[in-house]
């Protein structure tokens, strides 16, 4: 959108914006060990925050009668991953059977390495708009190359 119609939109203009038609932010990743393409799309805080509670139990501490929730990071990453890819279908049945697990997670955990599924991870985040920054208009229309895919 051009800057000049960004800075004299009405409220309504807004207003209109917000209700209009969001398109879910998609992007393809390649992993290199492997060779293959992996369509990515962002997810939502609500969905976020499902999956955290999901992977997070309480654990009895010993000694004593309190408990403490304990965080799975491992889990928590590899769902984040299953609900955040277009394709593959980390759930496909050739998949599982041929490595013996029972859903895309498991199949996540046994074929991406540790550093691979961090990748992900950040790629969805950021499709997710959790590293983007609000930035000012003056700061936009200042700077030599116009990025208007800010927020």
């Amino acid at each position: 959108m051009d800057i000049e119609k960004m800075q004299n939109m009405s409220e309504d203009d807004i207003i209109d914006a917000l209700l209009g038609e969001i398109e879910v932010p998609t992007r393809t990743v390649v992993i290199q060990r492997l060779g293959i393409p992996i369509k990515l799309k962002a997810l939502t805080g609500k969905q976020i925050s499902k999956i955290r509670k999901d992977n997070t139990h309480s654990e009895k501490v010993k000694g004593s009668k309190l408990e403490k929730d304990v965080f799975d990071d491992e889990n928590f990453n590899a769902d984040i991953i299953e609900k955040a890819t277009v394709s593959p279908n980390w759930n496909n049945e050739k998949l599982k059977a041929a490595l013996s697990v029972s859903n895309g997670k498991e199949v996540i955990k046994r074929r991406l390495l540790a550093g691979e599924m961090d990748d992900l991870i950040n790629k969805i985040f950021d499709l997710s708009g959790y590293n983007d920054e609000a930035e000012d208009i003056e700061d936009i229309k200042n700077s030599s190359g116009l990025d208007t895919n800010f927020i």
